[in-house]
């Protein structure tokens, strides 16, 4: 037995004990519970509840042997009589058991058992009419089968086949005219269907009716009655008829009529077909199979259809300049229109039986029947049909009414067409609330589609309707809106844009589909629009044409589209881009890509665009830059063109136009947060555009002096954009940024961008782009967090922008740029308890301005109090050690406008304003220069107030800024701390920056802060900027370069004026050299010529740094340095000599770029020319500064004072002073030109320690000089006194004499000792390098012959460089000098040829030859001539191995090599020493240690 069973093999086994009884019970149970139908089995019924099985397990167990028939017998008999069905179903199962033994192999021996189950079971009857015949004879039910066969087939055909005769009309016309009475007499309420089925009964059973006919006399009367169609179909649900039998009367009468061709009088039988569908007295599979055509036929035209509109826009991308192909392509167009044409007459479908069904189906109201037939056909096929879609446009207008005339009121003059409810019960009913109309109409209208344009007047009840219930939604605790709210963007996406891609340029449709379309966000509607464009387009054949069809006509318009053409070309871009405006504006966008020249006309040409096409266009603007498409051109060397192009669209068009900028906003940071900054040029143009914020890089000197001043000053004279122009799009751009809450999130974005663009860009594009990258980031962030300071008010910004702490450590982002972001924020705290405090006093008007600055220092403390508890842990204890966190925040907070006032711009703008009125226009705008001429020089007095309280603070806060730490000065730690945190990363961080940084330094000097070191800063700033050049961009080259000047600019003022210097500089203690421990002393400071020295060497450092970067080869060292130098040109170079080496440079950077960077050529030609100009007005050197002659006094011959020597310097020249004076004079040169070496930080370490040493004999000296004054001034005074002095006078001189005697001979010792060393080593270098350079060179002249051995012999007879150097004689004093003459001559001859080797072979002059040397040449020859051969194959590895270490050695020595060849040339025929020049003597330390170490 199968499992899950009734019944197992146990009930049968034990059958007399307890399987009888089981089977009775369970069999009664079963029939119980279905008394009515018993064995009738339902869907999902469980087995054990189905009395089918229970009977087949039963019958079945006999069949297979497992029962005795004898034992089951009794049972079926009784069985039979438990229900009347009982029998039948015993049949039943018997016939299945008769398929099984018949069919299956392994039953078929069970075959016996079942014919004597079929003669146990008594029921003839009921087993002759069901089983097969050749079963009934093998049961011996049937004796001879053949006649029984016969005889069944002649009662089959009378039943079935043969017609009985009724009483036709013909024959009997009197119950026939009485039933055609009864039937279409006035119905009453005394008249019901059920009074009426009696009467039809009487007659057909009196006069012998046909019943048929009588069906289809009332179907006719239904017909010409429709409205009576209540009365009617309920008397056809009484009258006994089945489905079919309708069916086939009125199949027989849509033949006949299709027939006698149709036409609007068979309207009414579609009517009555739709009307007993909807009662259910008729079956649509009944009915369906009468209708034509074939439902394949229809298809096929679906599927002819879309492959003609898949042509067509394939069609309209092939350029063709054949006539034939245009004369082809116009007939197809001509075609085209006429069937459309065709397409739009109904007559067209007037005898397709199924389209007037369904028809009919619609005007009556059944919806769920043409649900039924339209799944038999393609989407949107048959209400793609007019006559169709009207049919549901009206079905759709009466089940809006109520919900329409309920919340939209019309005026008393406008009542409207009212539409009447369809008066018929069984039909929709029409909605009463948003909830029904999005369960009723919303199917409807999304079966309807796009071929809604059929009814217009439908579009917008259904839009007007769903706006006012848009407005009544209400956000939900979870964020979540209505169902009305969602499901009615799938009607927008589905039926309304679709439908108005349909319509013939209605402009007010689109207004008024985006008057409901705004309530929804920019990232539904986007949403939208997508599926608009690039999905529903294409699933419509219709669509599929129109959209060809206005490309063809946007194509035609754009190739005509010019300056001179922007009306007509603007009215035809207005109407095509009302209905359908995506593909139009995909196929500009793409043309503007290619031609940058069509921004201006296309712009221009938008004015006539509907608000729903301005909030497309902001779409197609968003998608094609999210296109993946390659961002980088030439060679991973810059942007794009076609995003250049793009974004200088996007500035314009949304400045002009009021296009929603949430979405290209929100694409700008989703790029960022993918690390892509490239994208941020959208952002800068839109910034610049639409706010009128331009960057502050290209600004005009004037303009960078007006940024300095107040609101007013920068907004008139400080920007070229007048802010008229810009107002409306500024405020627009502000309140699309706080909208979507985009203001901070994208200015820290790009901050964080700007930090990492360096490491995330490095590894495929190029340096130079890298560079551009992070000058747009950095330029993008300024210009737009400008702009934000600028239009939001400081309360909208304060909440959304992080504290200065979270800044520095959660938001990832540097000082520099976290103090840009606060610093607006800290100034109107500032201000704000400013002028709190004020209003406490009383006399707030009478104030004074010293009142006015104590209440502004009692405000800093206040506010910036806690900045700077907060500022404090986010850098390590040592930068606080020495400087002073309050020092920080106040260089960081501190900008231009609050050092000083340009009132040379205030009286500049002031002289401009001439108002002359000479009419009321006139008269307008003098009033407003008038009011604008008061409001300038208000701000000029209120901005000098402002800097004088600040300086004010400044000079309160200036004695603990900068700490003292111990007996050892800690300035250089301070410089360097004061450099690496604030004063570089500001330097280049915009233009004014710069400036401020420049102007903040000259502010710390005159303040005259304690403990702060001008002249070590300075120096700094000067020694070595090689690295700093290097490590900039292109921008940040400028504003470094901005900054340079700056400070040129300050240092060259104290050096063209002794009286400048004296008044600004000499008791400064920004140039004290010395500080002494004991207060009691006096510092020392730095005299004039020593300053001039220092600046010498700056100049000269600053020229090394630039001549090492423009020989470096390295494209952005090049570039870099040369903006440099067009940046500080007004101050540098400021000597002639300097002048003709960077000359020499940038000759040679021309003449090697010129064919293979043109950049870098076009920049130093630029260079060039300038410098040409302003190279005869630079000095000479000596005219800079005073070149020391030779004192022989200071030198030394063999380690001893020379005793010819006289004293000389600036102090002992004119022969006036005393010894004493010329010793300090001497003392106070050599600390100066310790300063000037940059060995500032040795020289005070040296004097820190031995501080007690030192202010011993400074005191002893400063008495003396006091004691000598006083004699000088106190005539009276006794000999003997004076006696006495003088021998303590020249006890002292003596003293100090023996030490400066001692000095020299301990350092002579030591330096003689060196310079043996180094010479014996450079000797044999030099004899060994010179012997294998010799023998290379006579190798080539072998080779090339007569041309190359005259250019040696020319070469050998040229004199090295230093030869003469300057044309100046040397003067030979002792045999002391003579060797340093020569050993330097070696020397130089020796950095000549290291130079010489590093550079082409071909301009390298031969040195002259001695005879030893000679006579080894020509052993080498005569050897070198059996290896030639060899010589020949390894020459090239020689040379490639010499090229690579030429390159590694020309970046690593070439600094040194420029240091020593200018030194050389300049200082060897003026027999300076080297006490003077300590600089020079530290250079060539260097230079003797590093070839030591080579």
């Amino acid at each position: 037995m199968a499992a899950g069973g009734l019944f197992t093999l146990e009930t049968w086994k034990n059958w007399e004990k307890s399987g009888k009884a089981e089977l009775v019970q369970t069999i009664r149970h079963l029939i119980k519970e279905n008394g009515d139908n018993p064995g009738l089995s339902k869907p999902n019924q469980s087995p054990t509840k189905d009395l089918s099985r229970a009977l087949y397990e039963f019958l079945s167990a006999i069949v297979r042997g497992h029962l005795r028939r004898d034992y089951a017998r009794p049972v079926l008999i009784d069985m039979v009589n438990w229900h009347p069905d009982m029998a039948s179903q015993l049949v039943e199962i018997t016939t299945l058991l008769d398929l099984e033994t018949a069919a299956v192999e392994r039953f078929s021996r069970n075959r016996d058992n079942l014919l004597g189950l079929l003669k146990s079971l008594d029921a003839d009857r009921l087993l002759k009419e069901r089983l097969e015949i050749e079963t009934l004879g093998d049961a011996g039910i049937v004796r001879h089968k053949k006649n029984f066969h016969t005889k069944q087939i002649k009662v089959k055909t009378k039943l079935f086949y043969k017609q009985q005769k009724f009483n036709l009309l013909r024959e009997e016309t009197e119950g026939y005219a009485k039933l055609v009475t009864e039937l279409n007499q006035e119905i009453t309420d005394r008249i019901t269907p059920n009074s009426m089925i009696q009467v039809i009964r009487s007659l057909i059973g009196g006069f012998n009716l046909d019943p048929n006919r009588v069906l289809d006399l009332i179907l006719e009367s239904l017909e010409s009655r429709p409205h009576l169609h209540q009365f009617y179909t309920s008397l056809l649900s009484q009258y006994p008829c089945e489905s079919a039998t309708i069916s086939e009367i009125l199949g027989f009468k849509l033949n006949t009529s299709a027939k006698e061709g149709g036409g609007k009088e068979t309207q009414g039988i579609y009517t009555t077909i739709s009307l007993l569908l909807q009662a259910d007295i008729l079956q649509l599979q009944d009915i369906y199979v009468w209708l034509t055509p074939e439902d394949s036929s229809m298809a096929e035209e679906h599927q002819r259809e879309e492959a003609e509109a898949t042509e067509m826009a394939h069609r309209v991308n092939i350029v063709s300049t054949k006539d034939k192909d245009k004369e082809k392509e116009k007939e197809k167009e001509d075609e085209e229109r006429e069937r459309q044409e065709q397409q739009r007459n109904p007559e067209r479908y007037l005898n397709n039986q199924k389209i007037q069904l369904c028809i009919a189906l619609l005007q009556v109201g059944d919806w769920d029947h043409f649900q039924e037939i339209s799944r038999r056909f393609p989407d949107f096929y048959l209400v793609s049909i007019p006559p169709i879609s009207k049919a549901l446009c009206n079905l759709i207008h009466t089940l809006f009414e109520t919900v329409y005339r309920k919340v939209c009121h019309l005026p008393s003059r406008l009542q409207g067409t009212v539409i009447e409810p369809l008066d018929n019960p069984r039909a929709v009913q029409p909605a009463t609330n948003y909830n029904d109309l999005v369960l009723i109409t919303f199917p409807m209208l999304t079966a309807l589609g796009p071929h809604l344009c059929h009814d217009p007047g439908l579009m917008y009840k259904v839009l007007r309707t769903a706006r006012h219930g848009l407005k009544q939604v209400r956000v939900g605790p979870d964020g979540m809106r209505g169902l009305f709210y969602y499901e009615f963007l799938d009607i927008l996406d589905e039926v309304m844009l679709p439908a108005l891609s349909m319509l013939d340029s209605n402009p007010c449709m689109a207004e008024e589909i985006w008057e409901t379309l705004k309530f929804y966000p920019y990232q539904h509607r986007y949403k939208l629009y997508g599926r608009w464009k690039n999905e529903t387009c294409n699933q419509h054949p219709a669509l599929v044409r129109r959209r060809t069809a206005l490309l063809k006509k946007a194509k035609f318009i754009m190739m005509r589209i010019t300056k001179e053409t922007i009306k007509p070309v603007s009215r035809g871009i207005g109407k095509l881009t009302h209905n359908n405006p995506a593909p139009i504006f995909h196929y500009i966008l793409i043309q503007v890509q290619l031609y940058d020249n069509l921004i201006g006309p296309v712009v221009d040409s938008f004015k006539y665009l509907t608000s729903l096409s301005y909030d497309v266009l902001g779409y197609c603007i968003v998608e094609i830059l999210s296109e993946n498409k390659d961002r980088i051109a030439n060679d991973a060397m810059a942007i794009s063109s076609w995003l250049q192009a793009l974004s200088s669209f996007c500035g314009a068009v949304y400045k002009k136009y009021p296009i929603d900028l949430g979405g290209i906003l929100q694409f700008v940071a989703n790029q960022l947060k993918a690390e892509k900054s490239i994208d941020l040029l959208i952002l800068r143009e839109i910034v610049q555009k639409m706010g009128g914020t331009d960057t502050l890089e290209d600004l005009t000197p004037d303009q960078l002096d007006a940024m300095c001043g107040g609101e007013l000053l920068r907004r008139e004279a400080g920007q070229y954009q007048q802010e008229r122009n810009t107002k409306r799009s500024s405020v627009r751009l502000k309140e699309a940024l706080l909208e979507h809450d985009l203001a901070i999130p994208l200015l820290l974005l790009t901050a964080q961008q700007r930090s990492s663009v360096v490491y995330n860009q490095t590894e495929s594009p190029h340096l130079k782009l890298v560079g551009k990258l992070y000058d747009q980031c950095q330029d993008t962030m300024v210009q737009f967090g400008s702009y934000l300071f600028q239009v939001v008010t400081i309360d909208e910004l304060s909440g959304r922008m992080p504290p200065i702490g979270t800044l520095l450590s959660d938001c990832h982002v540097s000082a520099d740029v976290a103090f840009f972001l606060a610093r607006p924020l800290f100034i109107n705290m500032l201000n704000a308890k400013y002028d709190e405090l004020r209003k406490q006093d009383k006399g707030e008007k009478k104030m004074t301005l010293e009142q006015k600055k104590m209440r502004y220092l009692e405000a800093c403390s206040e506010v910036f109090g806690p900045i700077v508890t907060s500022i404090r842990p986010h850098f390590s204890i040592k930068v606080w050690e020495d400087m002073d966190p309050s020092f920080f925040l106040t260089f960081w907070t501190l900008t231009m406008s609050d050092l000083e006032v340009p009132h040379h711009m205030y009286e500049k703008e002031i002289k401009k304003i001439d108002p002359n009125p000479s009419s009321n226009k006139r008269k307008k705008e003098a009033d407003r220069l008038l009011a604008l001429k008061e409001k300038l020089q208000e701000e000029e007095k209120r901005q000098k107030e402002h800097v004088e309280r600040v300086l004010a603070r400044l000079q309160q806060e200036k004695d603990r800024w900068f700490t003292l730490r111990g007996a050892r000065s800690p300035k250089n730690d301070t410089v360097t701390a004061f450099l690496q945190l604030c004063l570089f990363p500001r330097c280049t961080f915009t233009t004014l920056d710069a400036i401020y940084c420049a102007k903040f330094v000259k502010m710390l000097h005159s303040l005259k802060t304690p403990n702060f070191s001008t002249l070590i800063c300075y120096d700094r700033m000067y020694c070595d900027i090689t690295y700093t050049v290097a490590s900039c961009t292109e921008q940040e080259a400028h504003r470094y370069a901005r900054f340079l000047l700056g400070t040129l600019e300050t240092v060259m003022h104290w050096h063209t004026s002794h009286n400048n210097y004296e008044r600004e500089c000499a008791s400064y203690p920004g140039f004290v050299t010395k500080y002494r421990v004991s207060r009691q002393e006096a510092n020392d400071y730095v005299d004039y010529e020593n300053y001039r020295h220092v600046v010498h060497k700056w100049h000269y450092k600053i020229t090394k740094a630039l001549i090492t970067c423009l020989e470096s080869g390295d494209y952005i060292q090049i570039r870099n340095a040369i903006l440099i130098l067009q940046g500080i040109i007004q101050r540098f170079p400021a000597i002639i000599n300097l002048a003709i080496v960077i000359e020499k440079r940038i000759e040679m950077v021309k003449l090697q770029e010129r064919n293979s960077r043109n950049d870098l050529y076009v920049l130093a030609n630029s260079y060039s020319g300038r410098l040409k100009a302003i190279k005869p007005n630079l000095p000479q050197e000596p005219e800079f500064h005073i070149v020391p002659k030779r004192t022989p006094a200071a030198q030394k011959v063999n380690g001893t004072p020379d005793s010819t020597a006289t004293s000389g310097g600036a102090g002992a020249g004119d022969g006036k002073g005393t010894p004493a004076e010329q010793v300090d004079g001497k003392q106070a040169k050599a600390e100066a030109m310790e300063v000037a070496n940059g060995d500032v930080e040795a020289k005070e370490e040296r004097e820190a320690k031995k501080g007690e040493n030192n202010s011993k004999p400074t005191k002893e000296k400063r008495d003396v000089a006091e004691k000598k004054g006083g004699g000088e001034e106190g005539e009276g005074k006794r000999p003997e006194e004076k006696k006495r002095e003088e021998k303590e006078k020249k006890k002292e001189k003596e003293k100090e004499k023996e030490e400066r005697e001692e000095k020299p001979r301990k350092r002579s010792k030591e330096s003689k000792k060196i310079k043996q060393e180094e010479e014996e080593y450079l000797e044999e270098r030099d004899e060994r390098e010179r012997g294998e350079r010799d023998r290379e060179r006579e190798r080539e002249r072998e080779r090339e012959g007569s041309a190359t051995s005259n250019t040696s012999s020319t070469s050998a007879k040229m004199d090295p460089p230093e030869a003469s150097p300057r044309g100046s004689k040397r003067r030979k004093t002792d045999h002391s000098s003579k060797n340093r003459g020569k050993e330097e001559a070696s020397r130089r001859d020796h950095k000549h040829k290291e130079r010489s080797k590093s550079r082409e072979p071909e301009s390298v002059p031969s040195p002259k030859e001695s005879k030893k040397e000679k006579k080894e040449r020509k052993r080498d020859r005569s050897q070198d001539d059996g290896v030639e051969v060899d010589q020949k194959r390894k020459k090239g590895g020689e040379e490639r191995m010499k090229s690579n270490g030429r390159q590694e050695d020309e970046h690593k020595h070439r600094h040194r090599q420029v240091e020593a060849e200018e030194y050389y040339e300049r200082y060897s025929s003026k027999d300076s020493h080297r006490a003077d020049y300590d600089y020079e003597r530290e250079y060539e330390k260097q230079t003797t240690r590093h070839k030591r170490k080579n």
